[in-house]
């Protein structure tokens, strides 16, 4: 279990708190969605839930133990894979494979083993045909998967996504997701989104202003109150506000952020 326990957080000097009072769990196979306004600490909580940052107040726990002991974090950057909105920012090898292999080396696998899970991975997320390729030249949607397969390949039991859509067209966008919630099985998945409509297969939601938790539930719990999310200042509601008339006025059956179910739904009624 990966929790959260009345953690806040500044970075530093004189600066105001980023995160106030944030407690929450996440257990392996439960998917939570996190969404925000921009500045809204989204992105901090990426960062702490696997020791890059470390809390100013409250503690991160990973399987009961607090991330501030030395040893803990150590293994949490294994145990807590984050894939963060930009890939460039996660290359660190001159070829995908060399990027591939530098969390299994830091391991300490052996040549072999570290070969094996490559070809794994590679071939799970149809990658193979560009191993030997230099990250920065692949598209964005072929860099995406390759900063999944980095963290992937270390077969950690949580991960973060930080907004890992944003910068994909549309197509790219649904690929992306598709490919996340194939891998998901099992994992404690903590997805971090300003795309309300992406956060549908969520277990829970966490909507977070100001640095704070201002509401949790189920996805319909969470958007069925659309006037609250305005003064929040979620944005992209528009689903949502759609998908609501429609099942107020009985049209529709059932509460969807997907704009194609949506369509299927009125057409088949």
């Amino acid at each position: 279990m990966l929790e959260f326990r009345r953690v806040s957080f500044s970075y530093g000097g004189d600066s105001p708190l980023v995160l106030k009072d944030i407690s929450f769990t996440l257990k392996r196979g439960e998917f939570i969605s996190i969404i925000g306004s921009n500045g809204s600490g989204k992105s901090t909580i990426a960062r702490l839930a696997n020791g890059l940052l470390l809390s100013s107040e409250g503690d991160v726990f990973l399987e009961g133990k607090s991330l501030k002991d030395y040893d803990v974090n150590r293994i949490a950057k294994f145990k807590v894979g984050v894939v963060f909105q930009n890939p460039d920012n996660q290359f660190v090898g001159i070829t995908v494979e060399d990027d591939l292999a530098f969390g299994l080396e830091n391991m300490g696998l052996d040549r072999c083993e570290i070969r094996e899970r490559i070809l794994d991975i590679a071939d799970k997320l149809n990658i193979k045909s560009f191993l030997h390729f230099p990250p920065t030249l692949l598209s964005g949607g072929e860099k995406q998967k390759v900063a999944l397969a980095s963290v992937l390949v270390l077969e950690p039991d949580f991960i973060v996504f930080d907004e890992v859509t944003s910068l994909l067209d549309p197509i790219n966008r649904r690929n992306a997701l598709k490919l996340i919630l194939k891998i998901a099985e099992g994992k404690g998945i903590l997805y971090i989104t300003h795309h309300p409509e992406e956060t549908v297969f969520s277990d829970n939601i966490i909507v977070l202003t100001d640095g704070r938790i201002v509401k949790t539930g189920t996805p319909y719990e969470v958007f069925s109150d659309i006037e609250f999310l305005s003064s929040v200042n979620v944005s992209n509601l528009n689903e949502a506000i759609l998908s609501k008339k429609l099942l107020d006025n009985k049209i529709v059956n059932r509460f969807s952020l997907d704009l194609n179910e949506i369509v299927n739904e009125l057409c088949s009624n």
